[in-house]
């Protein structure tokens, strides 16, 4: 797969390279992580997925429910029985092993070639730290010197992304954090920091390591922390799991899947979304819909085993809450106050969903999200709870992400340039579409949604004069992408700014638990938030 980061998904603000440099080093990207993969595959077959062939997953659906799953991954049963297998010596050799071997000649030499050829003094002591992390462990000093490697990687990478207007403007950065990450987590695991080493993981995949490629090192770690508790989590006693049930999941946690009363809070649809037959089979969405581009409400799903269970935020609470996540606090167009944070996900429930959920509908004025984040590819067994849709079938399945956040969050109007199936998994979203053919009523603005979730964009000629400080300058220029926002407000638009805009046909509808909608390639579409809600979309 490729990796994550800089220009797919999230931005973490890091501008865009000119287009034509920025395809060639996607591919140089794309390169370097299929020669990762190749090498790396047979190392950790038990621990990696399998690779799909996608196109033949497109031509045939597979006839058991496993091989519908975004990622493969062990059952509870499978995970006890090789706890009880491993041996942990054994498993750190492997894993330095393959850090030391695989991966260094894979990518990690060639990236501290290129860190050493850099005119920066800093980016040159990068390289000479990145060759002593790749080097065999073989004594304690060794380990201490190595461990003060990894950290002073990472505090200067981590300087480079947060204060310089370029951030990681080089696929060598992003390496080398990934490569940093993965060593110190050995070194915090040798310690006995078990958590620290769990988030030394979860922040390289954050910011862009390959799931394949953390996945043993992660499931490593679970094996250990389920060792330590004193024995698997799941093992123990019946009455304590009941009384630790009843004690977390109080009603702050659990989402009631009631629409708001206000009728302020949810919109009156007065163009509603065409909705497919119940028993269409996914060969008829792709003649009637998908080769045609045309979005459509699907037939509900409220049978996957998520939209009972993840309603109930304990359930995260209680097997992932120290696990790590990227989460978005502010609303959409508050530019100034805006901003990304890696928090516990136990924070994010307790601090942000659980005041949501209890002011039962009222106006929520603090906005977060976990947002188009491949949770998966982080915390695969969640990905147990729900299989790929079978409409995905009609194309080639890419890439699944969660939406999970706050009350009134908001996703303004833009386009894809995939195809797009949506789905609630509980609360309730509204969203409005416009096809593509709508774009010359649109009022397209300079900016990627996709890469940097902004959305109000003023004109030059709209600027108060205000925007002095290098931190607003370096916003703006993360706004002037691809162009596929629109400036228009589309729940209350301003007709005399943008007079055109009224030509537009909008398409409606409300998403509740179950509840599926295709959204074609360049397809405007716009979602708000009714309630404390989840929400996936299967890319392909």
């Amino acid at each position: 797969m490729p990796w994550r980061g800089v220009n797919e998904g999230k931005s973490w603000n890091i501008s865009s390279l000119d287009g034509k440099e920025r395809e060639r080093e996607r591919e140089r990207e794309r390169e370097r992580v299929f020669l990762v993969l190749i090498v790396f595959i047979h190392f950790v077959a038990r621990s990696a997925p399998t690779l799909r062939n996608k196109q033949n997953m497109a031509q045939n659906p597979p006839p058991t429910k496993h091989h519908r799953r975004v990622v493969d991954y062990c059952s509870d049963e499978e995970e006890e029985e090789e706890d009880e297998e491993f041996v942990i010596e054994e498993e750190l050799n492997k894993l330095s092993a393959l850090i030391e071997t695989s991966l260094a000649n894979a990518f990690g030499f060639a990236c501290c070639d290129e860190l050493e050829t850099d005119e920066n003094p800093e980016t040159k002591r990068l390289s000479a730290h990145l060759r002593l992390i790749l080097t065999p462990l073989s004594s304690s000093s060794k380990k201490e010197e190595m461990k003060v490697a990894c950290e002073e990687c990472l505090t200067a990478l981590w300087r480079v992304l947060r204060d310089e207007s370029c951030g990681w403007d080089k696929p060598t950065y992003r390496e080398c954090f990934v490569l940093s990450s993965l060593r110190l987590s050995l070194c915090k695991l040798l310690e006995g920091n078990l958590q620290e080493a769990m988030e030394c993981l979860d922040t390289a995949l954050i910011l862009g390591c390959p799931g394949e490629m953390a996945r043993p090192f992660v499931r490593l770690l679970e094996k250990l922390m389920r060792r330590s508790a004193g024995g698997r989590n799941r093992a123990s006693s019946n009455s304590l799991v009941k009384k630790q049930k009843v004690a977390t999941r109080e009603k702050a946690l659990v989402v009631d899947n009631v629409l708001p009363s206000s009728p302020s809070l949810v919109p009156k649809i007065l163009h509603p979304l065409e909705r497919m037959n119940d028993s269409a089979t996914w060969e008829e969405f792709k003649v009637m819909y998908f080769n045609k581009d045309m979005p459509v409400q699907l037939p509900s799903d409220k049978s996957m085993p998520c939209v009972e269970k993840w309603r109930d935020l304990a359930y995260f609470k209680e097997r992932f809450g120290k696990r790590l996540i990227p989460l978005e606090v502010g609303k959409y167009d508050d530019v100034e106050n805006w901003k990304e944070e890696i928090v516990p996900l136990e924070v994010f429930i307790d601090e942000h969903l659980a005041p949501d959920i209890l002011k039962k509908g009222d106006k929520n004025s603090f906005v977060s999200y976990l947002a188009q984040h491949q949770l998966f590819e982080q915390i695969p067994q969640l990905a147990m709870d729900f299989e790929i849709p079978r409409w995905c079938n009609a194309g080639q399945f890419e890439r699944c992400n969660i939406w999970l956040g706050t009350s009134n969050t908001i996703t303004p109007c833009h386009f894809d340039s995939y195809d797009n199936i949506f789905g609630q998994v509980f609360g309730y979203k509204f969203v409005r579409l416009y096809l593509e053919s709508d774009s010359q009523f649109m009022y397209k603005s300079g900016g990627d949604w996709e890469t940097t979730r902004s959305w109000n964009v003023k004109d030059d000629d709209d600027r108060d004069g205000d925007d002095n400080s290098e931190e607003k300058e370096t916003k703006k220029k993360f706004r002037n992408a691809q162009g596929n926002i629109s400036r228009v407000d589309v729940e209350a638009p301003d007709l005399e700014k943008f007079p055109e805009f009224a030509k537009a046909t909008p398409m409606d509808v409300i998403l509740g638990p179950g509840d599926f909608i295709y959204i074609p390639s360049r397809t405007w579409h716009y979602v708000r938030s009714l309630t404390v809600s989840c929400s996936l979309n299967f890319l392909f």
